[in-house]
């Protein structure tokens, strides 16, 4: 603040752009650091409405976050509604029961054991947390039986889901010769979807299921959503979102930026110019007429892929682009160890119509042409993070001296 020139007395005006653009970025570090007596307000205490969450720790250590109920609440229904067949499915009915099937470390309870009752991991709110292992790929027959047989027992309004572990879950369907998932709405979210996710979550719903993906982070809740076009908007009323190129300046239609977001109206403990490390693409007009601008988003910026040395970055999204349409492939990884060297994994689907190692190869090599060795191998097991997250992307991330990313 001092090297900006902002010395505030009391309530620091921020009134313009420009001085807006003085404030320093704040990151996880500050608020990990900080908590709680640096980063909630001293005037504030933390009353019942308070709701208190963990991130998975994808970035190393986990953050303890806290916010007003209502104020969450606000943010997921001005999102929402964004989809409205969607807002319809979580808000409009009176029993709005929630199943949630994510990474264990997304969660406040133990879900990773097979031996955990449905009681064990009903959340104060209702919601019934799913089991499944740490390792999402490597659950158990056992624990497939029980999430089929919770889901139907429990009739959730709605499934909020990271899409590698619904899709994991809807393979084992297929595999079983089970028509369809027993849930009546779909909330994709923790992490990026792939085109064969979204094939096989897809395939595996009743026609006419609402799905979306949510851009969320457990610091904010619901920042983003897909429409019934296939469009991502920002919720525009809770946060004021900036996409920020490399140095600091607004990335333009077309371009990739990371998110930096500032909350809108949160007294408990508010965020202001926080650097998200995932990186988005500002779109043009969406023909649905939601409020709020379109992105596309691409990853987070620390999991990015060199092409060589030459500083040219591919992202998450953009490989995911190159691969999405190949046909048997279920999942795979794409992991980088120096510039010239990429290897990726592949599972391959037992009924695939032909052999995806060649082409996965040809459009890994046409994706990353300054890359020399390519390497591509299928395999009957991918790993998770160690977070319990599941990434398609490990590589030396788009970073540069100096730089804001």
């Amino acid at each position: 603040m001092d090297q900006q020139g902002l010395a505030p007395s009391g309530k620091l005006s921020v009134g313009t752009p420009e001085a807006f653009r003085k404030l320093p970025f704040t990151g996880k570090a500050d608020f990990r650091r900080g908590f709680p007596a640096r980063v909630v307000n001293h005037e504030e205490t933390l009353p019942e409405l308070t709701y208190t969450s963990s991130s998975s720790g994808t970035t190393g250590d986990r953050l303890v976050t806290v916010v007003h109920r209502p104020l969450l609440a606000e943010r997921m229904a001005v999102t929402a509604a964004a989809h409205p067949g969607l807002s319809e499915r979580l808000f409009g009915v009176a029993q709005r029961k929630v199943a949630r099937l994510a990474a264990p470390n997304c969660s406040d309870v133990e879900c990773a054991t097979p031996l955990s009752t449905l009681t064990d991991r009903t959340l104060p709110d209702g919601t019934l947390v799913l089991s499944v292992a740490h390792d999402v790929l490597a659950t158990s027959e056992a624990m497939v039986d029980k999430i089929l047989d919770e889901l139907t027992a429990y009739r959730p309004a709605w499934l909020y889901a990271d899409p590698t572990h619904l899709a994991f879950l809807c393979g084992r369907l297929r595999e079983r010769g089970i028509g369809s998932l027993p849930v009546r709405a779909v909330v994709l979210t923790y992490s990026l979807l792939t085109r064969a996710a979204r094939r096989t979550v897809t395939a595996a719903l009743p026609e006419g299921t609402p799905v979306a993906e949510v851009l969320s982070m457990s610091e904010f809740g619901w920042l983003g959503i897909e429409c019934p076009a296939g469009a991502r908007h920002l919720n525009e009323r809770n946060y004021h979102h900036e996409i920020l190129r490399d140095d600091g300046s607004e990335a333009a239609t077309g371009e990739i930026g990371e998110l930096v977001v500032t909350s809108v109206g949160d007294q408990l403990s508010p965020h202001v110019r926080y650097r998200t490390g995932d990186l988005l693409e500002p779109g043009g007009r969406c023909p649905c007429g939601a409020a709020g601008r379109t992105v596309v988003h691409h990853g987070r910026a620390s999991t990015c892929l060199a092409d060589g040395t030459t500083g040219r970055f591919v992202t998450a999204r953009q490989a995911d682009d190159a691969l999405g349409d190949i046909p048997g492939v279920d999942h795979y990884r794409i992991d980088q160890s120096t510039p010239d060297t990429a290897h990726c994994r592949i599972i391959a689907r037992a009924d695939a119509p032909h052999d995806p190692v060649p082409a996965v190869r040809d459009r890994l090599r046409d994706l990353l042409p300054r890359v020399g060795r390519v390497h591509v191998t299928a395999v009957p097991h991918i790993e998770a993070e160690r977070s319990g997250k599941f990434s398609t992307c490990s590589g030396p991330g788009r970073t540069a001296e100096g730089a804001l990313l």
